[in-house]
């Protein structure tokens, strides 16, 4: 039973377009996904804030490249660093918990046992920027934009959404196809609130760059493409005093700079330009930073555990002739040097990843698939490869040298009909092996250069091509491209999303997250039976189980993990003592008080 929460036993009849429906219903102030959420009804702030925190001043970040809009939910465009500043969600999600949501726009959340529906009732005092109240109607207009004419990703992630009905002014009924789905309360959670008086006569497909009037914290007050765009705190937010706000949104203005590349946004921050780095690069964390600056603690370098799965992967496209060959996808994975690249290259500020999920507890374990795994793959024996029931996946172990990892490989490439002309690989039918690399970040050409020299003693010519933000994201979308390096998203409760990550349903709809063209049975079933696990260690045997069927398949090869933060700020900002292990909120953060200049 979740703290703070009372559980009644009556006949709620719901009065939607197809039935009515009854059922025992809890109804809270939050929920979790296992087990309770950790704050209760009465709470007066979240842990890692700290409540007194003095507000005002500048905030000032950096992105790289440029923006051509302000909606960070359809397919078209480059939408600008902090558009999500606009919008506040159905509920709030913490950093201090896997994954639990809180009302603020929500007064409370309805949910019976058998997992049919839920129902939130909007707090009466919700208002939009403008002052317009936020009703039921605004939540049914978010919920049926963002399926019409969101990117695909929103098609996918309401897949098992039946109905949606606005049952009074301040209350919304979701219905749900089954009661299998869990995580559904939660994914209708992160719905953006948009104002449907705004949005009615726009198009909310199209990409421009006019500020909507938003429901979140802060508004657009200014902005040039390519170079700047300036946030501003609404000074009347109505749910400002909230326990879930307080100690939050600190700062008067959020300016967000634009540079061509991340070295002369480094160059910005050394000269105090830029307040804070969430450092990537670890070249830039040991020789980067203003080492005069470092000594008199004017800029201070911290490092803070992060619990996320953020593993670096590379992904072969296997919509491409050539890469749909395993073996060659194979061979490639034992020619890569991924803990050369972090002794020599990573200055060992990152380590090895065996796993999608790694550096987590769901990481996948270093030994055969568990009993309940075998279960799992068991109906699809036939679709899968026949070592994964008794080998641990482990490509190119660190203790063979590089000679014998290219001798495997050769070997390989070799059984399956390959062969060597003039120093150039052949396919079975005589086609030269040439392949392309494609990034954005021009840090990571350093990385690879090494290992295009290692691809070319198999004989394989790799090409790499580094190109502008906004184009390789349009490339990206029209899955233009035969190998990138890419870290996916997970969160610390992996749920629905996976299916947009790896389900054949998505392969060629432009802009899905299946960047590797996963196509396969089992990896379909797992995923979809993710959000349907009762505990923690169910959810882990899922994805072990779903990692094991997609590794082995050899188009997404993990490569290493950052496994802390690693963060550079200037000592005019202050953080609270406490950081949470799953996000940097910098809406906790401030300025120390001689620094402060509040809105005029």
């Amino acid at each position: 039973m979740l703290p703070n929460s009372f559980r009644i036993v009556v006949s709620v009849i719901l009065l939607t377009a197809t039935a009515a429906l009854s059922a025992e219903t809890t109804i809270s102030h939050g929920i979790a996904l296992h087990g309770n959420p950790k704050y209760p009804a009465n709470y007066a702030h979240l842990d890692y804030v700290n409540p007194d925190a003095p507000k005002g001043g500048t905030l000032h970040l950096h992105a790289t490249g440029t923006f051509d809009s302000f909606n960070p939910y359809i397919l078209k465009g480059k939408e600008a660093f902090g558009s999500l500043f606009l919008h506040d969600t159905l509920l709030s999600r913490t950093v201090d918990e896997p994954l639990s949501k809180y009302g603020v726009i929500v007064r409370h959340i309805e949910r019976p046992d058998d997992n049919r529906w839920v129902a939130f009732t909007l707090n009466p005092d919700a208002r939009f920027q403008d002052g317009a109240p936020i009703t039921a109607a605004d939540i049914v207009f978010s919920f049926n934009t963002l399926l019409e004419k969101g990117s695909p990703f929103w098609r996918q992630f309401y897949a098992d959404i039946d109905s949606v009905t606005a049952t009074s002014r301040d209350r919304v009924l979701f219905t749900f196809k089954t009661g299998h789905n869990r995580e559904l309360p939660f994914i209708l959670g992160q719905i953006p609130v948009l104002a449907e008086h705004w949005w009615r006569h726009r198009d909310f497909s199209h990409s421009d760059l006019q500020p909507p009037v938003g429901s979140g914290s802060y508004r657009v007050t200014d902005f040039q493409p390519g170079r700047y765009v300036i946030y501003e705190r609404v000074k009347d937010y109505w749910a400002s005093d909230h326990p879930f706000n307080r100690g939050r949104y600190n700062f008067d203005r959020v300016r967000v700079d634009y540079f061509r590349d991340q070295t002369v946004a480094l160059e910005a921050f050394n000269n105090g330009s830029i307040d804070i780095r969430i450092e990537e690069n670890p070249r830039h964390w040991q020789q980067g930073y203003n080492q005069k600056a470092l000594l008199s603690r004017e800029i201070v370098q911290e490092k803070h555990r992060n619990q996320n799965p953020q593993t670096l992967s590379l992904v072969f496209n296997a919509r491409k002739p050539l890469l749909k060959d395993r073996s060659l996808r194979e061979a490639i994975t034992w020619l890569l040097e991924p803990d050369w690249m972090i002794n020599h290259l990573l200055h060992n500020e990152f380590s090895r990843a065996l796993s999608l999920f790694s550096g987590t507890d769901l990481s996948l374990p270093d030994n055969m698939p568990s009993l309940e795994e075998k279960n799992l793959l068991m109906p699809y024996k036939d679709v899968l490869q026949a070592p994964l029931f008794t080998t641990p996946w482990h490509p190119a172990p660190a203790n063979q040298s590089s000679r014998q990892r290219l001798k495997y490989a050769h070997q390989i490439l070799r059984t399956a009909g390959y062969h060597i002309d003039k120093n150039q690989l052949k396919t079975p039918s005589g086609k030269s092996v040439h392949l392309e690399l494609l990034l954005h970040q021009p840090e990571l050409e350093r990385l690879f250069q090494g290992q295009r020299k290692r691809l070319a003693e198999a004989g394989i010519q790799l090409n790499i091509r580094t190109i502008d933000s906004a184009l390789y994201l349009n490339r990206v979308r029209q899955y233009d491209y035969d190998l990138i390096v890419h870290t996916f998203r997970h969160t610390p409760s992996p749920g629905t999303e996976q299916c947009n990550f790896w389900h054949s349903g998505v392969v060629n709809i432009p802009g899905s997250l299946n960047l590797a063209a996963i196509n396969n049975p089992a990896v379909d079933a797992l995923c979809a039976s993710i959000p349907q696990a009762g505990s923690r260690a169910a959810l882990k045997a899922r994805l072990h189980a779903m990692e094991r069927a997609i590794l082995w398949q050899y188009q997404v090869v993990p490569l290493f993990y950052m496994p802390d933060w690693h963060i550079a700020y200037h000592a005019r900002l202050r953080h609270p003592d406490t950081l949470p292990g799953y996000g940097i909120d910098l809406t906790t953060w401030w300025l120390r008080t001689p620094d402060i200049q509040t809105l005029d």
